[in-house]
């Protein structure tokens, strides 16, 4: 099977010369290249994926130092595991390897390398529709290397593992396979969920890295639609790698589901673009945890300190600004959000029990977050006030005054000033 047609058709032309120059110079040194993996799958499915791996038969390294030389790019090399990342000049990012098997000692443990063919390569994979290559040889470009029908699989939407100890070598893969499962609508099949159910109930994922845990976590919480991952999660009994207490309730799945409308709003003033979606999402997962839960679960899955601190804003005073709007006013409304994160504003939008709570933040995102003062420091000097600490109250209270609508431009805001506070 040869898949040129859907290379010069569906991805740019940039690539597709791209790809064509890479099998033209490998070929030149002595060597076979092959694109691999996720490229090929969602090239085949009609899906945009422009993550290029390449895979060569021969010194991966030594193909990458002279290809990124050629094209004016840099190349990072890792000896250790025979790979490469190419930067061409134009920022586009390459992932070169020499093809390899993998030997794995015990649960979890990561790999010994040794350096192989492409039927080797393609064995070591994860699932049989990511065990695809396309050869990219000047007589054989676009033909189809299939050892293991991942084909059949892709077309019949099925997810099945390349070997039984697929989960135990490296049971991220667990994750892995509920991420595709439910991103392409596929299905595992019988004997592919017998095993993954296994290594849950065999404890596999206590083998890996706090880091390793955490980064599949936060890959499921970027898929376009969490909800369907999370179920197959609590499903598999996965929650518990999260936190004891988590949980996937019906309130948590309508939060997540108001997460994705919010992000998919139109309503420009708000700014969506600027919020991390995949926090917001683990917002909503922690929200049934107190403050000292989800510090263990920081601790646990080794978040980096923007996350452990917004998370825990969420528990402290996003928690205290709920619960103390009622008649707010506007400069009470600044005081209780001011210099909390766009993300847990947000969050704050979500977890509202009533329309006083959900206008006092909205509010504050349309309107009153962005109100300047009309008086500063330098206006203070001007009026002949020494410095004193006293010019943090005068400020203080002259712009609770403005957000109140008492003063409504910087003349009035000097009177106020001066009726207000003595020299």
């Amino acid at each position: 099977m040869k898949v040129e047609t859907l290379i010069r058709d569906k991805i740019p032309e940039y690539i597709y010369k791209l790809l064509k120059s890479i099998g033209d110079e490998s070929e030149k040194m002595g060597y076979s290249a092959y694109v691999v993996g996720g490229f090929v799958r969602d090239l085949i499915l009609g899906r945009p994926n422009l993550d290029v791996d390449i895979i060569i038969e021969g010194d991966g390294i030594d193909f990458a130092s002279k290809f990124a030389e050629i094209n004016h790019g840099k190349a990072k090399t890792h000896k250790q595991f025979g790979t490469s990342v190419i930067t061409l000049k134009d920022g586009f990012k390459i992932d070169v390897a020499t093809a390899r098997t993998e030997i794995y000692e015990r649960p979890g443990a990561l790999p010994t390398v040794k350096f192989g063919s492409i039927k080797d390569d393609l064995s070591r994979r994860d699932f049989t529709i990511n065990a695809m290559a396309v050869d990219l040889s000047r007589d054989s470009f676009g033909r189809l290397v299939d050892f293991l029908d991942g084909i059949s699989d892709l077309e019949n939407g099925i997810i099945r593992v390349i070997h039984d100890l697929s989960f135990s070598d490296d049971p991220t893969r667990i994750f892995r396979a509920i991420r595709f499962e439910q991103r392409f609508g596929f299905a595992m099949d019988d004997h592919t969920e017998e095993l993954l159910s296994e290594a849950v109930k065999s404890n596999f994922l206590n083998t890996i890295t706090k880091q390793r845990l955490r980064n599949e976590l936060l890959l499921i919480l970027k898929e376009i639609d969490v909800i369907p991952p999370l179920v197959r999660m609590s499903r598999f009994g996965l929650m518990r790698y999260i936190h004891p207490q988590v949980s996937l309730d019906d309130t948590i799945i309508s939060m997540l589901g108001q997460v994705k409308e919010l992000i998919s709003s139109t309503d420009a003033s708000l700014e969506y673009d600027r919020i991390d979606e995949v926090l917001l999402n683990l917002m909503v997962l922690l929200d049934q945890l107190n403050e000292m839960q989800i510090g263990e679960v920081c601790e646990n899955l080794v978040f980096n300190s923007r996350y452990t601190e917004t998370l825990k804003l969420c528990k402290t005073r996003l928690k205290k600004a709920l619960d103390a709007f009622e008649d707010t006013s506007p400069s009470m409304i600044y005081r209780l959000l001011n210099g909390l994160p766009l993300d847990v504003l947000i969050f704050g939008l979500i977890k509202s029990a009533s329309d006083i709570q959900e206008d006092s933040i909205m509010s504050y995102l349309t309107d009153l977050g962005k109100v300047k003062p009309f008086v500063n420091g330098n206006d203070l000097k001007e009026l002949g006030y020494p410095e004193s600490p006293l010019y943090t109250e005068i400020l203080s209270k002259t712009f609770d005054a403005q957000l109140d609508g008492i003063i409504n431009d910087k003349k009035q805001a000097m009177e106020f000033v001066n009726k207000n506070y003595d020299k």
